[in-house]
């Protein structure tokens, strides 16, 4: 008996302490003058994906301030810097596994148009698996104007209409632009000269390895690059750097040349039939690097094959036609839904020509459940080089075709791989390497200007680097708390303290850069670092403080 009553004693006395540990975790607590403030549920855990330090510094440095920030707010933050071809995955991944994540955008030539950064990332069609919308952006008045301005003709018109698009990003801030950086490279004036530096695109851009010219009877030119590659596959690459790499071994109908005008490549000719109708004539003599020709069918079978199989980041550009017919043997038509003002200058400047005869039957043949699947380790494309070897890690070989239809008068590149930004300036200088592959960080601007046998060059960027969040779940799926968020990075610091003035500060959906004179909106007003701000904000949209500091959303 007297061991029952000590029993129902000991379960008394644990749920008192079950009721008071409750308490403790109540959705209440007394303030200084001793109101009690109700609270809702803890705002969770937030993970950032950023980058390893040796792949991205910046950006390394900005997570951590961020991290710093955000938990002064009361918000925890699991920081992971995380290798970039597998961050790359997660946030096209099926299961869209993350809270938020920096990385960035490069400024290639073709997104000087405005198309690429207010359609392709923001438009909600874009917001599925392996789509280029990864913070899952959903806006209708948004949508509206994505759509308008790519089937606008008229440049004020659609000026105006990518202008209010960048309005209304600035207010819903899906994404936050860190800092666009100056992009300052290198190269060996003793091997190399008439070197192209373009804006948006530094020295590592399609022109410089066409138009290099060799000093001594060495002819290869050697790139470096702290980026590994994770495919030859064009139809499965997702990031700069390996395009970079692909559009040199894959043609296309029209490259963008460094005065940003529209060049003719695979295509001879082009003529505008009507708005919703363009002809293109495909040049003559081409080959592929197995010596089979380039034909217009070749162009046909592969507009329809990057549409067919829904290559998501492609679609964006490539959603809009309706058909492509081959009008004669050398004569493909592209027949579109609507109007679309970026076809010539972005579409056919960013689609690579595969061969019909490879590509035709290889999901059938390899026993492939999608051709982004295929290893495409000979790679064989029409481009200005032939790819020889990739070993992965190491190096990317190539040769120059010289069936191709401009004079080229290196022997070929190779784009080789580094751990790090410090083993590509070392290599720079003990010449290893002709030239830097991605811009030089700040701490060795000054030291590649003291080397003799380097010549510096510099161009402005129309890319970004960007903290993003996925707003299909808490926290990021709330106005306030994005608007909030908006406050806690300081731009300023992060251009003067970590890239040492060498670029522009960023700002809440600053997705046109000022660089970019004519798209750019410079009257749109974006918050400023200002983490009291943070908190009125929060607290007008009712989220509180536990008596831990902790942010809590607002009593639903």
């Amino acid at each position: 008996m007297k061991i029952v009553k000590w029993f129902v004693l000991f379960i008394s006395i644990a749920l008192i302490l079950g009721a008071c540990s409750s308490n403790s975790d109540s959705n209440s607590d007394p303030d200084s003058s001793g109101e009690v403030t109700e609270h809702g549920e803890s705002v969770p855990e937030v993970r950032i994906f950023s980058s390893l330090p040796e792949a991205n510094q910046v950006n390394y440095e900005a997570a951590k301030m961020i991290e710093t920030e955000w938990e002064a707010l009361g918000v925890s933050v699991d920081n992971r810097p995380t290798e970039f071809n597998t961050l790359v995955s997660i946030i096209y991944g099926d299961d869209h596994d993350y809270d938020a994540y920096t990385i960035g955008w490069g400024g290639r030539v073709d997104r000087i148009d405005p198309d690429m950064f207010i359609h392709s990332i923001f438009h909600s069609s874009n917001a599925g698996p392996g789509g280029n919308n990864t913070t899952g952006f959903m806006n209708d008045e948004y949508d509206v104007l994505a759509d308008a301005q790519r089937e606008e003709m008229d440049p004020a018109a659609r000026q105006s209409l990518v202008h209010q698009a960048q309005e209304i990003l600035a207010v819903e801030a899906p994404l936050l632009t860190l800092y666009s950086r100056l992009l300052v490279h290198a190269y060996n004036n003793e091997r190399f000269t008439n070197m192209t530096i373009m804006a948006g695109e530094g020295m590592y851009n399609e022109w410089t390895p066409v138009r290099a010219e060799p000093l001594t009877d060495d002819k290869m030119l050697r790139i470096g690059s702290q980026f590994d590659l994770d495919t030859v596959n064009p139809v499965g690459a997702n990031s700069t750097y390996e395009w970079r790499n692909m559009r040199l071994i894959y043609d296309k109908l029209v490259r963008l040349n460094p005065e940003i005008e529209v060049e003719p490549a695979a295509a001879e000719s082009w003529d505008v039939v009507d708005d919703n109708t363009v002809d293109v004539k495909i040049r003559p003599g081409m080959l592929f690097h197995d010596g089979v020709p380039v034909t217009a069918e070749d162009v046909k079978f592969t507009y329809d094959y990057f549409i067919d199989w829904e290559i998501a980041y492609f679609m964006s550009f490539l959603e809009v036609i309706e058909s492509v017919e081959l009008m004669d043997e050398d004569t493909v038509r592209f027949n579109l839904k609507r109007p679309y003002a970026p076809l010539i200058n972005v579409t056919f400047a960013q689609i690579p020509i595969i061969p019909k005869h490879i590509w035709e039957n290889i999901v059938e043949e390899e026993g492939l459940a999608h051709p982004d699947e295929y290893l495409n380790e000979e790679a064989i494309g029409s481009g200005p080089f032939k790819l020889e070897q990739w070993r992965r890690g190491e190096e990317l070989r190539t040769s120059t075709n010289r069936d191709f239809y401009e004079d080229i008068k290196i022997d070929g590149f190779i784009y080789r791989i580094y751990a790090q930004p410090e083993a590509v300036m070392t290599a720079l200088e003990t010449g290893d390497i002709d030239m830097n592959a991605e811009q030089f960080i700040p701490a060795h601007i000054q030291r590649a200007e003291e080397v003799s046998h380097l010549n510096v060059l510099e161009a402005g960027d129309i890319g970004y680097q960007y903290l993003s969040f996925n707003m299909r779940k808490p926290p990021f799926d709330d106005f306030a708390f994005r608007q909030a968020i908006a406050h806690t990075i300081d731009y300023d610091l992060i251009l003067d303290a970590h890239l040492q003035g060498y670029g522009l500060a960023g700002g809440a959906g600053l997705v046109i850069s000022p660089q970019n004179e004519f798209w750019f909106n410079a009257n749109v007003d974006r918050p400023q670092f200002d983490p009291e701000k943070a908190r009125q904000i929060l607290s007008e949209a009712g989220y509180t403080w536990d008596d831990e500091g902790k942010l809590r959303f607002p009593l639903q």
